[in-house]
């Protein structure tokens, strides 16, 4: 009986030593699982980051030319407000220099 009961216990610490065993080998796969899911999600927000950052940027830089473009028409057209003023006041300067002269 005593040796029966014995050979039960070591059946028994044998099962809970194999369950172990295979308790430990799933939570290593698990853990290598999640880490190769974790490097993908990385690589994919990496790259996914990276897209959008050249879209914002792709954004910002014809944003900025639109900028550039419209105080560059502004810029013209002060030029051209200016060279007619400054044609305006050369007649006139004119007029009354031949004015000065004539008399």
């Amino acid at each position: 009986m005593v040796e029966e009961a014995i050979k039960k216990i070591e059946e028994k610490e044998a099962a809970c030593a194999k369950a172990l065993e295979e308790a430990k080998e799933e939570r290593e796969k698990r853990i290598k699982e999640a880490r190769s899911a974790a490097e993908e999600l990385i690589k994919e927000t990496e790259a996914k980051a990276k897209e959008e950052g050249g879209k914002l940027i792709e954004k910002e830089e014809e944003l900025a030319n639109k900028e550039a473009q419209e105080i560059k028409e502004k810029s013209l057209k002060e030029r051209e407000r200016i060279r007619k003023a400054a044609g305006k006041r050369m007649n006139e300067a004119a007029s009354f220099i031949a004015q000065e002269i004539v008399k």
